[in-house]
């Protein structure tokens, strides 16, 4: 008789928690990381990967003392009934949020790369449908797509950033730290937006068929993006220097069309054939966490007829932001309630412990 657990592996968990970041972030972090921190943009991303991973340890940690519960359940036992009441809901307010900013986002950075002529709503709409068709999958089938797309996606981004390295002036870096760390701050501050995903793991512990292995997965699918994203701003900022960099708006994709082989001609628009699956699985997988956290919410068990609720109400979201202004407010909120969310760990672990609140 097999009595081995089915669920996630942790492989598996690393490739969600990987996907879940590396998606619509990578066309503009390097920008980001320029505009604010200027020559130390790489290590701005840099500390801002080292700050995100103790997240998620801390995350990691409190999900593990509540293997069977997802964290809008465990958040009720911690904080009380109504406090995690609304504590849940915030979590459906954010992860609602993120999904309609990155189709949207997707839906723009389309319309200007290679649908030049194609309506905003269209792009957005089929999108959409394929993404809940996938949620509407389950978790497994999230999971196994996600270990599909992942080596394919990092070779992509590993030949872009390859292809790069002969190019990248060194000597551009000699004025770092000239301005202070009064800019790397501000930088970490909001490139930690790109990091963004790794919350996930609040959601994915009780599906894993080992969750005492929480930590090394989460952490393990989040140094991934650290690396790449690091690779990236280095590169871009290298190669095509600070300034120009802050006023590109897709400096990665710039990178990529300077690469040139027999094979190739045009490898960027071999690289966004594989930008479009990373954002596929990063709106899936957010669509997922909502659907989920609306229906532990009110104690019920089958998330799937809430996806067909929250469908329309992504797509509203996303067409409400009228112009960039719009887009960049829409943008910081999210980053604040991110990071808002990730930090909430802190004080839901320690009064865990004080409660001794455990699954």
């Amino acid at each position: 008789m097999n009595n081995k657990r089915k669920g996630l592996s942790n492989f598996q968990v690393s490739a969600i928690v990987t996907h879940s970041i590396i998606g619509l972030a990578i066309m503009f972090l390097p920008r980001r990381a320029a505009v604010y921190a200027g020559i130390d943009g790489a290590i701005a991303t840099l500390l801002a990967g080292v700050v995100t991973v103790v997240l998620v340890v801390l995350v990691a940690i409190l999900s593990m003392r509540h293997p069977c519960h997802t964290i809008i359940e465990y958040s009720k036992l911690i904080l009380g009934k109504y406090l995690g009441f609304a504590y849940g809901l915030f979590i459906v307010f954010y992860t609602l949020l993120t999904a309609s900013f990155i189709l949207r986002g997707f839906a723009d950075a389309m319309k200007i790369l290679l649908l030049p002529r194609t309506p905003l709503e269209v792009i957005m709409i089929c999108m959409i449908l394929i993404c809940l068709y996938c949620v509407h999958g389950g978790i497994i089938t999230i999971a196994r797509i996600c270990e599909i797309f992942l080596f394919p996606v990092l070779v992509v981004i590993g030949i872009t950033i390859v292809f790069n390295m002969p190019d990248v002036q060194l000597f551009r870096y000699r004025e770092s730290f000239s301005h202070g760390f009064k800019p790397i701050i501000m930088g970490i501050f909001n490139i930690m937006l790109a990091y963004q995903g790794y919350e996930v793991l609040f959601f994915l512990v009780p599906f894993m068929n080992n969750s005492r292995k929480a930590l090394y997965a989460g952490t393990g699918g989040l140094i991934i993006p650290v690396v790449v994203y690091t690779s990236l701003v280095f590169m871009a900022i290298g190669v095509i220097g600070a300034l120009p960099t802050a006023e590109l708006v897709f400096p990665t994709i710039h990178l990529a069309r300077r690469i040139g082989t027999d094979f190739f001609e045009r490898f960027d628009i071999f690289f966004l054939v594989f930008w479009i699956l990373s954002v596929f699985t990063s709106i899936v997988i957010y669509l997922y966490m909502a659907s989920l956290s609306l229906t532990r919410l009110f104690n019920l068990y089958n998330y799937k007829p809430f996806i067909f609720i929250l469908i329309p109400v992504c797509y509203a979201i996303a067409m409400l932001p009228q112009n960039i202004s719009q887009i960049n407010i829409l943008s910081d909120i999210i980053n604040f309630s991110g990071i808002l969310f990730t930090a909430s760990s802190i004080p839901l672990l320690i009064l865990s412990i004080i409660r001794k609140k455990r699954g």
